[in-house]
């Protein structure tokens, strides 16, 4: 570093970072000025170019359009977004710094930064740059060469095409098995769910409450999920014995539904008192009594009873009827 001082004070500069400001006052008020934070760098050094315009805040300006380099020799790193600063009675100034390098040296003149105001062009001055080319130091001893580097190892280089085009196939096989596998699981699946669907729901949901019954859950202090799995049954049982979407509708609409249907008039008021009960339980946490967890089981066979579809007698039989009369 002290050598690098000494050749910038050699050159004649005051300091390593001398600042270098150019400044243009017009008319209206306008002033723009351009600022260097070194005029001096070392070869591969970077220094910022500072603009300021300072103008009235009603006039529209239009910043200097700065390219890739400045000039040959001159490169352009960064360019930042304006920054507006109010300075108060209707002022205002606008900076917007440049950062620059060159990796060649030499003594290079900046051209001036040209602001549109309104109508008229404002430039600033023109700036200078100078680049120090980077001492040697020959005190040292010189240094052989460096060797070529071995490549890094990549297993893929070692590996023959064809061995890559196998494990694809045998992906692309276990993938086909796979899917295959999954498929028949998903079609065995849904037969058993098309051999379920064959029970009537009268069938199945007497089935499922003598199951729920012999579960002994509000015996066990699981009233909840006693009276849970109960109005489950029934509003299955409902959807699919009389096509009413029950499973998400609430008490209410389901009893209201129920009640225009002349199949369910006699036993809709037991239908109420099962779900109210049930309502009660879920979400108030009532904790019933054990009558009343009996009763509504009657309740709910007496309802799956009494909606019971008719059973249509074979044709074979009333024909022979008919013979004997």
């Amino acid at each position: 570093m002290k050598r690098r001082y000494i050749i910038l004070q050699l050159l004649g500069l005051c300091s390593v970072l001398p600042v270098f400001m150019a400044t243009v006052s017009a008319q209206n008020n306008i002033v723009v000025r351009a600022q260097m934070d070194s005029a001096a760098i070392m070869m591969g050094d970077q220094t910022t170019v500072r603009l300021e315009v300072s103008q009235d805040k009603d006039k529209f300006v239009r910043l200097p359009i700065i390219q890739d380099t400045l000039v040959t020799g001159v490169e352009v790193l960064k360019v930042s977004k304006p920054d507006t600063i109010d300075l108060k009675n209707n002022r205002i100034q606008i900076n917007n710094e440049v950062l620059v390098t060159s990796f060649d040296s030499g003594l290079y003149y900046l051209p001036p930064f040209k602001y549109v105001i309104e109508d008229d062009t404002f430039e600033t001055q023109a700036l200078s740059l100078k680049v120090v080319p980077v001492p040697v130091d020959t005190t040292h001893a010189e240094f052989d060469i460096k060797g070529v580097d071995a490549p890094p190892f990549v297993l893929m280089d070692y590996i023959p095409s064809w061995v890559i085009y196998l494990l694809v196939a045998l992906i692309v096989i276990a993938a086909g098995i796979y899917a295959y596998w999954r498929w028949g699981r998903r079609k065995k699946g849904e037969e058993i769910i098309d051999e379920k669907m064959l029970v009537p729901p009268y069938d199945r949901a007497i089935q499922a409450l003598h199951e729920l019954k012999d579960s002994k859950l509000w015996q066990q202090g699981q009233e909840k999920a006693y009276y849970t799995t109960l109005t489950g049954i029934l509003r299955e049982y409902i959807d699919e014995r009389f096509h009413i979407n029950a499973m998400e509708m609430t008490s209410s609409q389901i009893i209201e539904t129920l009640h225009r249907n002349e199949e369910t008039k006699a036993v809709n008021r037991q239908l109420r008192d099962i779900l109210e009960m049930a309502d009660f339980v879920k979400f108030a946490k009532m904790r019933p009594l054990p009558d009343d967890n009996e009763q509504v089981m009657r309740y709910a066979e007496t309802f799956v009873e009494e909606t019971k579809p008719e059973e249509k007698a074979p044709e074979s039989e009333n024909q022979t009827s008919e013979k004997t009369e």
